[in-house]
């Protein structure tokens, strides 16, 4: 178990098993993708789109590429590669006054071409529809987006083939019933909330996060016709919205494990006082029937950053398993790492609360990856940089 003490405000503060590495003062990010010595990280608000940091010394990594957004409206804040092929989002960015999406010139993903990493050449801006493309998955063959598209409200699942980098051809959408308005169906009460958030292959299904409506195992054995197999939804016993569902790939204890996480909202208007957002381990042996094993809540007690003003709850997982350690971001709670070798109790080994980002009250930890010397990479999606490494 990880040390847990009385931590004053106003620096970084760690588990006695956690070296902090590096720090940079860069634009706050969204997702952080490593792939060998380079680092690639969207950014949440603009001008800023992606930048290529070169990480082969992590004390002191640097910046050598960044694409400028033409939009002031776009932001580009997701990013996946694989091989020589870097895929970015473009998206309506949300801010206070934005209600139409009808001069949103924009939404789609943009396919680069970086094999020189200091001078990367698009390839293809793929236009999808509405405010565009939130966030998405990837593996050699398929992209599989959530999207707003014509006819749909809010964002849904649509995949691509993009074998040919520059042509994507559209393979098959899936969505949640009441989302195809222009189909004839009628929108549930939750309306735009009612969405798919984004979905992560295994095998042959699709674990996604639905926002509002919680989480479903999506059969893609049959990429065409993909198909729903099984649900839960926490609500409305828990409040925030459902975000990821990760599927752990291999067996703990004879069971296929996924783990899943809700989202700490910006602003938690009513749910102020209500518990904040939890991370999920389910049994999904059966994917008709996902069992939930366990919730857990990282306690607001001896936190330095606290307050109805304060993003605290969970947000996101490293999207990758190497054992049973999951490493999660927890907003004001910074980076928490559990091990789930007992699904039914995870025991948080290390935790990281960095310090907050320049001219910010907390920190606002986003997302995590790892490198292939284990070091660990933390953005935030105010502002910072951090490179941490976990004794083991």
């Amino acid at each position: 178990m990880a040390t847990n003490v009385k931590i004053p405000a106003g620096s970084a503060y760690h588990s006695d098993n956690i070296t902090p590495v590096s720090r940079m003062d860069i634009p706050g990010g969204g997702q952080v993708t490593i792939d060998g010595d380079y680092a690639y990280v969207g950014y949440m608000y603009g001008p800023e789109g992606t930048s290529i940091l070169n990480i082969a010394d992590p004390r002191s990594p640097k910046v050598i590429w960044t694409a400028e957004l033409d939009d002031p409206q776009t932001h580009s804040h997701k990013v996946r590669v694989v091989g020589d092929i870097m895929v970015t989002n473009s998206e309506q960015r949300p801010r206070q006054g934005v209600q139409t999406t009808r001069d949103f010139a924009e939404p789609g993903v943009k396919l680069w071409d970086i094999r020189d990493k200091t001078n990367p050449r698009l390839i293809n801006f793929h236009r999808t529809g509405g405010r565009g493309v939130h966030r998405f998955d990837m593996d050699e063959k398929y992209l599989y987006l959530s999207t707003e598209m014509d006819g749909f409200l809010g964002h849904i699942l649509v995949t691509y083939d993009w074998s040919n980098p520059a042509q994507l051809e559209e393979v098959s959408r899936w969505w949640i019933p009441g989302q195809h308005t222009e189909g004839g169906e009628t929108p549930g009460p939750m309306k735009r909330e009612h969405r798919v958030h984004h979905a992560l292959r295994h095998g042959d299904k699709l674990y996604a996060g639905l926002w509002m409506s919680g989480f479903a195992i999506i059969d893609v054995s049959d990429i065409r016709h993909p198909k729903t197999m099984g649900t839960y939804d926490p609500h409305p016993g828990e409040v925030e919205p459902s975000h990821t569902l990760l599927r752990v790939p291999f067996k703990i204890d004879g069971r296929d494990i996924a783990v899943g996480a809700d989202e700490e909202r910006g602003s938690r208007g009513k749910d102020v006082g209500k518990p904040h957002a939890p991370l999920y381990v389910f049994d999904v042996t059966d994917p008709m029937k996902m069992e939930l094993l366990h919730t857990f809540h990282v306690p607001e007690d001896n936190m330095p950053y606290t307050g109805d003003d304060v993003r605290f709850g969970a947000h996101q997982f490293r999207e990758k398993f190497d054992d049973t350690l999951t490493y999660v971001t927890w907003f004001a709670a910074g980076l928490r790492i559990l091990d789930i070798a007992n699904p039914r109790q995870p025991e948080e080994i290390a935790w990281f609360i960095p310090e907050p980002g320049r001219g910010y009250n907390a920190p606002q930890t986003n997302d995590v990856e790892l490198d292939h010397r284990g070091l660990i990479y933390i953005t935030d999606k105010a502002r910072g940089f951090d490179v941490i490494e976990l004794k083991r």
